[in-house]
């Protein structure tokens, strides 16, 4: 476990009492001001969840699925859960200021002016690699009615502070509609690469590049796809990549160089093919 999310010094409280203590020890303006936004992220994060089990990827993964730079009282929420944050950490009962992950989520605008909401550009896939995310997510809707069950069960045992299969269920659910959530706004974004009109002769998003590495005489065939269909084992490279980068626009014929810790790599560039 990271020292994010244990400490020996922690106090063991949950986050329903530390609510109630944070609520008294507001003044009555501030405690109107805040109260609305605290205790939605606790009922968020379930009030019977410890303080001390808190990350900072949790908090910033939530502040950014919930607070956007279109709501008009974002600024109100990130001022309300830093405060929050910040007397856990005051309290100890947890070992680290987590307010520094609350930030707004940008949609656009300029600094000071109305926030402007922004569509997010459209993710260039492959066939293969939007398949790929539907069975993902299949299998991870599957999933999901287990371990809810699995919170119930652990819940029904008592006390929930020295529940591990509670708090272990409740972390995987969270991770899993993380990663659901991940996925979703992937496929909605997602367009199939268009390759009408292209140049055969050219490596794109979606080509199989068939490549000599110069210095070890060895052939390896590659696919260009996107950062999100990257996978080393199956050779599908990103277009973000070093290599992928160079091999992206190039012809059979050219020798590319991507600079890497052991050294420059040359590379010549022996076929390329279309596949979408």
């Amino acid at each position: 476990m990271t020292n994010e999310s244990q400490s020996a010094t922690v106090t063991q409280v949950t986050l329903g009492e530390a609510l109630h203590e944070y609520l008294q020890s507001l003044k009555p303006a501030q405690r109107h001001d805040y109260e609305h936004y605290v205790r939605k992220y606790v009922e968020h994060a379930d009030p019977q969840t410890l303080c001390s089990s808190l990350s900072g990827s949790r908090v910033e993964s939530y502040s950014e699925s919930q607070i956007r730079s279109s709501d008009p009282n974002a600024q109100k929420r990130v001022e309300a859960l830093k405060a929050w944050f910040q007397f856990l950490k005051k309290k100890s009962y947890c070992n680290s200021n987590f307010g520094i992950n609350v930030r707004v989520r940008r949609t656009g605008g300029r600094a000071g002016s109305a926030a402007v909401r922004v569509e997010e550009a459209p993710i260039e896939m492959t066939a293969d690699g939007i398949d790929a995310l539907k069975r993902e997510l299949s299998e991870i809707e599957s999933k999901v009615p287990d371990l809810v069950k699995a919170i119930q069960h652990a819940r029904s045992d008592g006390d929930l502070r020295e529940n591990a299969p509670y708090h272990a269920a409740r972390e995987a659910l969270a991770f899993t509609n993380d990663r659901k959530q991940r996925i979703e706004t992937s496929l909605k974004r997602a367009v199939l690469v268009d390759a009408s009109g292209r140049d055969e002769g050219l490596a794109a998003l979606g080509s199989m590049v068939t490549v000599t590495h110069v210095g070890r005489n060895r052939q390896e065939t590659y696919q260009l796809v996107s950062s999100r269909e990257a996978n080393a084992r199956e050779r599908r490279i990103s277009v973000e990549s070093p290599v992928g980068q160079k091999l992206l626009g190039s012809r059979v014929g050219d020798e590319v160089e991507v600079e890497a810790p052991q050294g420059t790599m040359r590379y010549r560039v022996d076929n390329v093919s279309q596949t979408s």
